[in-house]
C-alpha cells in the first residue's frame, strides 16, 4: 500500500479526512511518471476518478527504484489510461490538482 499526502492544496480534504490518500502505483510510464490507483474516489475541479498522473516535482528526481517516494506533482485522470496511450495524450486528458508527496 502506497501513501499520497498532499500538501497544495492547502485545504485538501480526502474523502476518509484528512490530506492522505491511500492506493497502489498501477504502473511506471518513465522514469518520471507513474500512473496510481487511490483506494477512494476524489471530485476535484469537475472531474471524480480514482487515478492519479504522478510526476517528479523536481528535475533530479525519478522514480528508478520500486520504493517509489519523492514530491509530486498530481494530476486527476478521467480513467485508467490503456497501455498504448501516448504520455502527451494522457497529460492532455488530466487535470492538474495537487502537490504532495509519495511513499511506497
Amino acid at each position: 500500500m502506497s501513501k499520497l499526502t498532499v500538501s497544495e492544496p492547502w485545504d485538501f480534504e480526502a474523502p476518509q479526512g484528512g490530506n492522505e490518500l491511500l492506493g497502489q502505483v498501477l504502473r511506471q510510464i518513465d522514469a518520471k511518471t507513474l500512473i496510481f490507483e487511490a483506494e477512494d474516489i476524489m471530485t476535484l475541479k469537475g472531474l471524480s476518478s480514482r487515478y492519479w498522473l504522478l510526476s517528479t516535482r523536481y528535475e533530479k528526481q525519478s522514480f528508478e527504484s520500486e520504493a517509489y517516494q519523492g514530491t509530486v506533482n498530481g494530476a486527476l485522470l478521467p480513467a485508467l489510461p490503456a497501455e498504448g496511450d501516448s504520455l502527451t495524450s494522457i497529460r492532455e486528458s488530466s487535470i492538474f490538482a495537487i502537490i504532495g508527496s509519495l511513499q511506497a
